[in-house]
């Protein structure tokens, strides 16, 4: 976590020091969704072999963040993000909380198109690293520390010049996953951890700050 200082004291020093430009640059963001786990397909005990990790897949995503835009085309987000999967109500379940920080794009800028004439649709393509907090519902003393690269599309609708309607597809890929998503550890068969990645599916609301007329979002 001490890595992300340095990129938090970027996010308030931007936020201190904004230009004055026509469009407002700060958003606070949350949405809800769904998580659906790929990887690694296998399982530490052979006990699970009749349950795949599509079994651990479910609506409990949750995340939260801040976003800076320092141009129309592009800008930064710093987010948390909080994700369970467990099978089917029992005791095999795992908990991933994490922190990244990403770089947004507006699409609309970047390739000089339109998605309606009141440019009322935004389209963002955003990506970056962070770190990963795992817990385990029956292992509730380990913590499996992991690296995370997390990549994805947002759809945006413009409600307001406050508000807007967001839709979130990422995938995001973990770095040395030490534990399966039943929370058992690989360490007897892959003490140095594996490859994992999960899909999120989410909805939910940016809310713009400032006191210009519009977001950099639409403007």
């Amino acid at each position: 976590m001490k890595k992300l200082v340095l990129p938090i004291f970027i996010l308030l020093t931007c936020f201190v020091h904004a230009q004055n430009d026509n469009f407002n640059k700060f958003s606070l963001e949350t949405s809800f969704g769904l998580n659906y786990p790929i990887a690694p397909t296998g399982f530490s005990k052979p006990i699970f072999a009749d349950v795949g990790v599509s079994d651990f897949a479910g609506p409990k995503h949750f995340d939260i963040g801040a976003r800076y835009m320092v141009s129309a085309l592009y800008g930064f987000k710093l987010s948390y993000g909080y994700d369970r999967f467990q099978y089917d109500g029992s005791s095999l379940a795992s908990t991933f909380y994490r922190m990244s920080l990403e770089a947004v794009v507006n699409t609309t800028e970047l390739f000089g198109i339109s998605f309606n004439r009141r440019s009322t649709i935004q389209i963002q393509l955003h990506g970056g690293f962070g770190g990963t907090f795992a817990t385990s519902k029956t292992n509730t003393k380990d913590i499996d520390r992991i690296g995370h690269l997390i990549v994805g599309v947002r759809p945006m609708f413009k409600l307001s010049d406050t508000f807007a309607l967001t839709t979130d597809l990422s995938y995001l890929v973990n770095f040395k996953q030490h534990y399966d998503y039943a929370g058992n550890s690989f360490g007897g068969t892959n003490p140095e951890g594996l490859v994992g990645g999960y899909v999120n599916f989410s909805v939910g609301v940016s809310f713009y700050l400032g006191d210009k007329r519009v977001h950099a979002d639409f403007y």
